[in-house]
């Protein structure tokens, strides 16, 4: 992890309490990163530790939304068994025979 400059305490206040979701905040005492909650009465510490560093990865590339599409479609007539997924990616109903 990689600090790009020291925690500062102003930074991105919380907006509510992570206990009660109380939203009635203010600082406390206990250190400068401590806020008090009045609704709960706890005292908890915000801090940003910093960031990762990136590890050299790279993400895969999206499907396009034909192939998208198409995988959405083979799912659904795996749970349905009424659909059918042509090469082009647009379904085709089936009815049963005799219906």
């Amino acid at each position: 992890m990689a600090f790009r400059r020291p925690p500062n305490p102003n930074r991105n206040h919380p907006l509510f309490c992570p206990y009660c979701a109380g939203e009635s905040l203010f600082p406390d005492e206990q250190d400068d990163f401590a806020w008090s909650c009045q609704e709960c009465l706890r005292v908890f510490s915000v801090q940003f530790h910093g960031q990762d560093d990136a590890a050299e990865r790279v993400p895969e590339p999206a499907p396009s939304t034909q192939q998208a599409l198409r995988a959405s479609l083979a799912r659904l007539a795996l749970r349905a068994g009424s659909v059918d997924v042509s090469q082009t990616g647009t379904p085709n109903s089936r009815r049963p025979e005799g219906v």
